[in-house]
């Protein structure tokens, strides 16, 4: 290509007050394909979320142990006067929940990936051992007289979120007998989502319910767990070595390795909302231990952040070569600039297809370099002098190193953001310290 010379060229590209109207104009122009690869990152991370639901939802989801109940039945006996003044009588059957005294389980997760297509998603079998304790049922604050309360009909309700998470049917021991499941379901008087109903016809009651068991579990993403007793005790092991802990409690105790974790919860009952026993028909919003199985690089993540700071890197590669070319005194051409252009969007793009495959480090240090020794090379053939095209292609290269500490520190990114974009105006400000550019302008090849 023909450099424009200086002395012939049309007079707006004699102007560099035009060259940075043209750079603004160019800046804004580009911003248009960047909003597109925005948008196409929405729509890969639907896909992936479709592809998440896809194998999750046969599973039941995302698995919540809502904690166990016993339901003791009892007479309740109401009068009524009809239109006629004859007293009616009615005799309804009621239901008081007795929460457990201690709640312990002790969870064991081992989590595998599934795949959709390119898109992995953690799913995980489990298994929690239980241990809990009722003590007597206690009527007094409810002045229910004895003879109306039936022990004999009482039941233990097993509640979770969804009755597809468990691979099994619980199997429960109380008091060292087996527990047989209910034929008849209780929902009216569940307090759970979903439940699974045992009698209890035939315990006793005098020395309390010693409970044991164990359930079998699966499910994808997360687990919660819902502390339903008056001292409640949940520990955890898996093999998962990135878990991310929320929920209404974090761990008291935890130890992440690269071979698993290890996390405990002690949680007194009194930071539930949960009573020692209550009527049938309540319901609670209870809080829950929420153990998430993350994956630890997220693509589309870090490739939405780095498309954030697009701007600050469209306008560096164009005000390094408008400098360039000031102190160069070569013409470029608004193609050029264009050109340039392109290839600091096509990194984006780069960044976000080839990261589905690789790595997203790996990925990051492919496109950098691709991209800037495309600069090097161009740049070079542009200014006739390799050291210009150095320099472009070191500018481009500084500039993708920033972005990088940028998108990986996530707690830090608006400070070393704004730090960076007033480094950058500093280092101009002192680059172009001594350029008079009125003097530009001038016709005068001196």
């Amino acid at each position: 290509m023909k450099l424009l010379d200086s002395q012939n060229a049309p007079g707006c590209l004699h102007s560099n007050t035009a060259k940075f109207i043209l750079i603004f104009i160019l800046v804004l122009l580009f911003l248009i394909p960047i909003k597109l690869i925005d948008s196409i990152i929405a729509d890969r991370k639907y896909y992936q979320r479709e592809a998440i639901a896809s194998i999750i939802q046969p599973m039941g989801g995302s698995p919540e142990i809502e904690g166990m109940v016993v339901a003791v039945p009892y007479k309740q006996t109401s009068e009524s006067v009809d239109s006629k003044g004859n007293k009616k009588i009615q005799v309804s059957t009621k239901y008081i929940l007795f929460a457990p005294d201690t709640y312990n389980l002790d969870i064991t997760v081992n989590p595998y990936n599934l795949t959709r297509g390119i898109f992995k998603v953690p799913v995980f079998n489990g298994k929690a051992n239980v241990t809990s304790f009722f003590e007597r049922p206690n009527f007094s604050h409810y002045e229910i007289a004895e003879k109306d309360i039936n022990l004999g009909g009482a039941i233990l309700i097993f509640g979770v979120s969804k009755t597809k998470n468990l691979t099994a049917t619980p199997n429960l021991l109380l008091n060292g007998k087996p527990l047989s499941m209910s034929p008849v379901k209780y929902e009216s008087v569940s307090p759970f989502t979903n439940s699974v109903y045992y009698d209890l016809a035939d315990v006793s009651f005098d020395h309390g319910l010693s409970l044991t068991g164990e359930i079998n579990f699966q499910g994808g993403e997360n687990i919660e767990i819902r502390p339903i007793g008056t001292d409640n005790t949940i520990t955890m092991t898996s093999n998962w070595n990135s878990p991310s802990f929320s929920g209404g409690w974090l761990p008291n105790e935890r130890n992440i390795t690269k071979d698993g974790f290890t996390a405990k919860w002690n949680i007194a009952g009194l930071s539930t909302v949960y009573s020692k026993s209550w009527r049938a028909g309540e319901r609670f919003n209870a809080e829950s231990v929420d153990v998430s199985f993350i994956v630890p690089v997220d693509a589309y993540r870090k490739t939405e952040r780095s498309i954030k700071y697009a701007l600050l890197f469209l306008i560096i590669p164009f005000i390094a070569l408008l400098i360039s070319e000031i102190f160069s005194k070569k013409r470029v051409h608004p193609i050029q600039y264009c050109l340039i252009g392109i290839a600091d969007v096509i990194f984006y793009l780069l960044l976000l297809s080839i990261s589905e495959h690789l790595s997203f480090d790996l990925t990051y240090l492919i496109c950098a370099v691709c991209v800037s020794l495309s600069t090097l090379f161009y740049a070079t053939a542009i200014f006739k002098k390799i050291k210009w095209g150095a320099l472009l292609s070191c500018i481009q290269l500084m500039s993708y190193i920033f972005l990088y500490g940028t998108v990986q520190a996530e707690d830090y990114a608006l400070l070393i953001g704004s730090l960076g974009m007033f480094t950058v105006v500093v280092m101009l400000m002192f680059i172009t310290r001594k350029i008079d550019w009125y003097s530009l302008n001038s016709k005068d090849p001196e």
